[in-house]
């Protein structure tokens, strides 16, 4: 009996994690917890990354060097401080835990993406 639930429980758990219906068929309609996130992410980096060029272009070559120095700072802050929103949140692991990291680390990238754009118009208006 333990078998066969066991069983049970690790079939619906593979089809509900691979998106496999009743029948047995993959669900063409199945899009993996954290998909619209990671891709909310990407757009924000896009974002940023086009603000960062721009102000790049626009420096000094020693205010440029220390733009690369503090973003690359800054990455890793964004990185950890993603990861304590996401586990004060209360997640600990899996789907939940990819969605959370990553819907903190797209409220974090467009942030800074605005603190980049005042840097951007304050050279702008030298």
């Amino acid at each position: 009996m333990k078998t066969s639930l066991s069983i049970a429980s690790l079939a619906i758990a593979f089809a509900i994690t691979f998106g496999v219906s009743a029948s047995g068929q993959k669900d063409p309609d199945f899009v993996p917890p954290g998909t619209e996130e990671l891709a909310a992410v990407e757009q924000a980096n896009k974002a940023i990354d086009a603000v960062y060029a721009q102000l790049r272009k626009k420096l000094e070559p020693e205010e440029s060097k220390s733009l690369q120095e503090a973003q690359r700072a800054w990455i890793k802050w964004r990185d950890a401080e993603a990861d304590l929103i996401t586990r004060l949140g209360g997640s600990i692991g899996g789907s939940a835990f990819r969605v959370d990291f990553a819907n903190a680390q797209t409220k974090l990238i467009k942030e800074r993406t605005e603190v980049l754009k005042k840097y951007l118009a304050e050279v702008g208006s030298r």
